[in-house]
């Protein structure tokens, strides 16, 4: 239960019970709502939306199951109009605003949020929230990257706070002005229409939840939702022991960006530190403050939060996020933002997350859950052109929001497992990308050798293929990630990183014929043509008829050393495809037999002592390693 007389709740535990998970399902209904009426992929195939409740002053009491740092933006809106709005242009029942400044709150352009108040009566009683990555929403360049800005001048436009529906009527001239500024209006306004409507569809829950138990019981129930998840947050910091974890991790774009954080956990206190970070970039790879903000606790949740509920507010009141404005995770206005949610904030959560786990593996009580490092950077890809039904279309691929978990202390991580920042990813079927957009795959499948390898691994990733289809060409193809010089996965304890994030296109290949024939190519190698392979985390290309494009993306890190690994798990992992018999070698020190039907324990044993003994003669003692004070 959440509420126990001992932590002095306003409700009685069992109402509290009630009432907690009542607001839970209230917001899982809004996020039902937004998928239903959104006629995106990204929306209903990929979940790249969230839903979040507030309280009367705007602070997050409930987020969706969805990216966390979606609905984590909310508040920071809310705070905005309150503080902006409350006169002119006012707040009042049947009232909706939007947003996509990321200076007020927004993760970046792409992500609009839109946030209503919830009154009783007269009264304010709370806000709910609801954002859905947009495709499309401007700017110079098609799609999320604004390739070549220098500042957020060269980028989508922005639009503070601002009411999109008034009162319960929904104002024509901000909706048009909106669409406006779009490549794909039609797409964009279907989810806005989501968006408020599942604003409108929690707004309605709570106040029935209102007119059943009374204003004030609600409002009691949220204020012991956050003081209840305060205190069980508390309590399990001090189960941790107390310490200092640092990590850097990188974001690849014209140099390399450090991102990084000294996580230092002080008796029920919780500080992440970033003023190490590296300066801010001009453009497209920065995020502000309040998308690090909620980077950082959407690295908490997982970590820290697995039999409590997610109520940000709670948790907020024993962390502290230090930033120093300028850097490239607190961007100094006018930087550009518009990939931040794969870059800044992305690495910001990477980065903090592998300090987490380095906590939790310092602990007795709670190694158990302790994850390495999930897939340690996303790549999407955003393609705009003419479509199999000679309309103009515009797509987002997020299939690498399958890639590799990290590793458990007692367990492998889980193979296509998804990514840290959303307890409920998933990817659109191949199928409905197919009929959506001008493409056929050829394959997507878990890839093998791209699990960080330990005594238990990483998950593998996924690895996809594709050609265009009933098109002759794909004018616009943007690949984007970070990750693509060095792998963001960070294996603990000894065990090793992911694999990259890798894109390839062959050129000018033989794939209609191998088509035509009745074959179906399962490999780049299998096809003539000429191969471009690309280490650049941004590239703006096209692809024609007979280019086939193939991506890998970043799998999860390893924790222990491999040469721990049970030589049976790794002949499991063989035989199911997950590890190569090299990369069992190699990585492993694990042979197998001539008939590869089991290991060779003989063999097995001298090549882990020919690999430690290589290792040896490469150390660099650790005094040499370290100033002298």
């Amino acid at each position: 239960m959440i509420g126990t007389p001992s932590l002095g709740t306003r409700l009685d535990p069992v109402t509290l019970e009630i009432l907690s998970s009542r607001l839970a399902a209230v917001n899982d209904e809004a996020a039902a709502t937004m998928r239903l009426v959104s006629g995106s992929p990204v929306a209903n195939e990929a979940y790249d939306m969230n839903v979040g409740l507030m309280n009367a002053d705007g602070d997050c009491i409930a987020i969706g199951v969805y990216i966390s740092i979606h609905a984590l933006s909310l508040s920071a809106t809310v705070k905005d109009i309150q503080r902006e709005y409350a006169e002119a242009p006012g707040i009042a029942p049947g009232d909706v605003f939007m947003c996509n400044d990321p200076y007020v709150g927004a993760c970046h352009q792409m992500d609009v949020t839109v946030v209503a108040p919830i009154f009783v009566g007269d009264e304010l009683l709370g806000w709910t929230g609801s954002t859905v990555h947009q495709i499309d929403l401007g700017g110079p360049v098609e799609g999320q990257v604004q390739i070549g800005a220098t500042s957020i001048w060269g980028e989508q436009p922005i639009f503070p706070p601002m009411k999109i529906v008034d009162g319960g009527v929904l104002r024509a001239d901000v909706e048009r002005a909106y669409l406006r500024r779009t490549r794909l209006p039609d797409l964009t306004a279907l989810d806005l229409k989501a968006m408020i409507a599942g604003c409108n569809v929690a707004v309605e829950r709570v106040q029935e939840l209102a007119d059943r138990y009374g204003r004030e019981t609600i409002a009691a129930a949220i204020e012991d939702v956050t003081d209840v998840t305060e205190a069980r947050f508390r309590a399990r910091l001090r189960e941790l022991p107390d310490g200092t974890w640092t990590h850097r991790g990188y974001i690849e774009y014209d140099t390399v960006y450090p991102v990084v954080v000294s996580v230092t956990k002080s008796g029920d206190r919780l500080t992440f530190d970033f003023t190490e970070t590296a300066d801010q970039a001009p453009a497209v790879i920065n995020c502000t403050r309040p998308a690090c903000v909620g980077a950082t606790i959407a690295a908490v949740l997982p970590y820290l939060c697995f039999d409590m509920p997610w109520s940000p507010a709670g948790l907020q009141r024993a962390i502290e996020v230090v930033t120093r404005e300028g850097s490239v995770v607190h961007a100094a206005w006018p930087a550009g933002v518009s990939k931040a949610t794969t870059t800044g904030s992305f690495m910001a959560t990477i980065s903090s997350s592998v300090c987490l786990a380095k906590l939790l593996a310092a602990s007795d009580v709670h190694r158990d859950q302790f994850m390495a490092t999930w897939m340690g950077g996303l790549y999407v890809e955003d393609v705009f052109g003419i479509d199999q039904r000679g309309e103009f279309f515009g797509a987002a691929f997020l299939d690498a929001m399958a890639g590799g978990s990290g590793a458990r202390s007692f367990a492998d991580g889980l193979d296509a497992g998804g990514f840290l920042d959303s307890p409920s990813s998933i990817i659109a079927n191949v199928e409905d990308y197919e009929y959506s957009y001008p493409v056929l795959y050829l394959y997507r499948r878990v890839q093998s050798d791209t699990g960080g390898a330990g005594r238990f691994r990483g998950g593998a990733t996924l690895s996809m293929c594709y050609v265009p289809h009933d098109v002759d060409e794909i004018p616009v193809k943007i690949m984007h990630a970070i990750g693509t010089l060095q792998p963001g996965s960070s294996g603990i304890a000894g065990g090793y990183p992911s694999c990259t994030n890798q894109f390839a296109i062959k050129r000018d290949t033989n794939v209609w014929e191998i088509f035509a024939g009745g074959e179906l190519p399962s490999d780049l190698d299998e096809l003539e043509g000429t191969m471009e392979v690309y280490p650049e985390s941004i590239v703006r290309t096209s692809q024609g008829r007979d280019d086939v494009y193939r991506c890998v993306a970043m799998g999860g890190a390893g924790y222990g050393d491999p040469l721990d690994r049970e030589p049976e798990r790794v002949h499991a992992d063989v035989v199911s495809g997950v590890v190569t018999l090299e990369h069992a070698r190699a990585r492993y020190g694990v042979v197998l037999d001539a008939e590869g039907t089991g290991v060779d324990q003989e063999a097995t044993a001298r090549c882990r002592e020919v690999i430690r003994a290589e290792r040896l003669a490469q150390g660099v003692p650790a005094s040499e390693l370290v100033s002298e004070p």
